[in-house]
C-alpha cells in the first residue's frame, strides 16, 4: 500500500490558541456551582474522548472571572502536570480547566478538531521527554514546551476522512459504555431496593430485628467477609506458568470495568503478575481504594492473571452477583478508605477485606436476586469485551492513519464538517 506524504510540519501552537487553565479563587464560592464544566485530571479517563461531567463546575460569575480561559466545544485538553503522557480529552461544551492542563482551541478553518485530537494523542509519549519536573517532584511540561511540539499534519479533506474512520470505533465504544452504565444501574437499583431499603418481595410480612449494623429483616445475618468468601486464594508460580498470559494491571481497571487486557509472554511479565482469577471473582485495587478501581470477572480465559495490587475475592457462601454489589457500595468504599494506611499511597490489605461486615439475606432472596441480575451482568461483560476489541483495533489503525502508512486519499468516506 502506498504511503502518502504528510503535507507540512507545524507546531502545536499553529493548530489554534493554546490556553493554560487556572482555578478561580476558592474563597469566592459565587464562582462555583453552575453550568460550566471545570475539568481536572481526575475528571478524565485515559480512554475517553469527551468529558461530559466534572466534579466541579463554574457559575456565570465564574465564567465572567475566567472568560479569557474559556474553551469552546471540541477543544483539546492535555494533562501536563502530574502524570503526563496519558490523559487528554475533547470538550463537550464551553469548558474551563485547572492549571494542570494545557488546551488547544482549534482553528477549525484549517484543522478538524476530531482529527487534531487523534493527532495529538499519537504525540502524547513526547510529553515524557519534555518533563522539566517541579519542586514537588511531579512531572511538568510548561506551556512553552507544549506549544512548540512539532507535528506533521494532513490537508483538511484528509483530516476529516481520518477523523471519520477513527470516530466509528470511538462512537461504538461510547455507545456500548452508555449501555454498560444502564445495565450496571439496573442491577444497583434492585440491590438498593431489596437490600438497603428492605423493600424486597413480601417485605411487609417480615419483622425487623436489631443487629450490630442496625435494624435488619429477621432471618438475615451479619457475617465477616472472610467467613463467606476467600481472599487471594490462587497464585501463579513460575514452575506452572503458561508461556503466555493475559494480564490485567491496576491501571487497566476503572470503576466497574476492565478497560484493557494485555497479552504478554510470562517470561517478560512483571513480578506482580501473579493473581489467578476465576469466573465470578471480584477484583479490588488495594491502593487508593477511594478511586474505586474494581471489577467483576466473568468467563475469563484460562491464562488470565491480575496484578498482586488487587485483592481477589471469591464468593463461597453467597452468590457472586450479590457479593459484587455489596462490595461496591459507597459504604464499603468508605470502609476501605478509612482503613487504608500510608500517606503517599494509602492502601488496604487482605485482613481489611476479611474483617469487613457483610449483611447476608436469606437464601431464597439471594437466589432470586442472582437469577434476575446474572443476565444483566453477563450482557455488561459482553459489551466490555467488545470495547476491549474495538480499542485494540482503533489503536492499531491510529498510528498508521496519522503517519500516512494507510492511504485514505481515494476512499469515498462521508465526512462531517465541524461548525463554528
Amino acid at each position: 500500500m502506498k504511503k502518502i506524504l504528510l503535507t507540512q510540519t507545524i507546531k502545536i501552537k499553529d493548530l489554534g490558541k493554546v490556553i493554560t487553565g487556572t482555578t478561580p479563587p476558592t474563597a469566592n464560592q459565587d464562582y462555583f456551582g453552575g453550568k460550566y464544566l471545570f475539568i481536572k485530571p481526575s475528571d478524565i479517563s485515559e480512554d475517553q474522548r469527551y468529558v461530559f461531567k466534572t466534579e466541579m463546575t463554574l457559575s456565570d460569575e465564574g465564567y465572567k472571572y475566567q472568560k479569557i480561559k474559556a474553551l469552546p466545544k471540541n477543544s483539546i485538553c492535555v494533562v501536563c502536570i502530574g502524570t503526563i503522557g496519558k490523559k487528554m480529552c475533547l470538550t463537550s461544551q464551553i469548558c474551563f480547566t485547572n492549571q494542570q492542563l494545557n488546551s488547544i482551541a482549534v482553528d477549525i478553518s484549517q484543522y478538524d478538531p476530531i482529527y487534531t485530537y487523534y493527532l495529538v494523542r499519537t504525540y502524547l509519549p513526547t510529553l515524557k521527554q519534555l518533563n522539566a519536573g517541579s519542586s514537588s517532584g511531579r512531572e511538568n511540561v510548561n506551556k512553552s514546551s507544549f506549544e512548540n511540539i512539532e507535528l506533521e499534519v494532513h490537508e483538511l479533506p484528509t483530516q476529516r476522512k481520518i477523523a471519520s474512520i477513527l470516530s466509528v470505533y470511538d462512537d461504538l465504544i461510547e455507545n456500548n459504555t452508555r449501555r454498560i452504565k444502564i445495565l450496571e444501574e439496573m442491577a444497583q437499583m434492585l440491590y438498593r431496593e431489596w437490600f438497603v431499603n428492605f423493600r424486597f418481595p413480601d417485605h411487609e410480612n417480615v419483622k425487623m430485628v436489631e443487629s450490630e449494623l442496625g435494624l435488619i429483616p429477621e432471618g438475615w445475618k451479619i457475617k465477616k467477609l472472610g467467613d463467606i468468601a476467600s481472599i487471594n486464594s490462587l497464585s501463579l508460580k513460575a514452575t506452572n506458568a503458561p508461556d503466555e498470559i493475559n494480564y490485567i494491571d491496576i491501571s487497566s481497571v476503572s470503576t466497574g470495568q476492565i478497560d484493557k487486557v494485555e497479552t504478554i509472554d510470562f517470561a517478560n511479565a512483571p513480578s506482580r503478575a501473579r493473581r489467578i482469577v476465576k469466573h465470578g471473582d471480584i477484583i479490588w485495587a488495594t491502593v487508593r481504594p477511594n478511586r474505586k478501581s474494581y471489577s467483576l470477572i466473568l468467563n475469563p480465559s484460562d491464562n488470565l492473571i491480575v496484578s498482586t495490587g488487587f485483592a481477589v475475592i471469591t464468593a463461597r457462601k453467597a452468590p457472586y452477583t450479590y457479593l459484587y454489589k455489596a462490595l461496591t457500595t459507597d459504604s464499603f468504599v468508605d470502609y476501605l478508605t478509612n482503613n487504608a494506611t500510608g500517606s503517599a499511597y494509602p492502601a488496604v490489605n487482605s485482613s481489611d477485606f476479611k474483617n469487613a461486615d457483610i449483611v447476608i439475606p436469606d437464601k431464597f432472596l439471594l437466589d432470586k436476586y442472582h437469577n434476575i441480575v446474572v443476565e444483566m451482568l453477563q450482557q455488561k461483560q459482553n459489551l466490555q469485551n467488545k470495547n476491549i476489541n474495538l480499542r485494540k483495533t482503533r489503536d492499531l489503525l491510529l498510528p498508521k492513519l496519522i503517519s500516512g502508512e494507510i492511504d485514505v486519499e481515494n476512499l469515498d468516506i462521508e465526512t462531517l464538517e465541524i461548525a463554528a
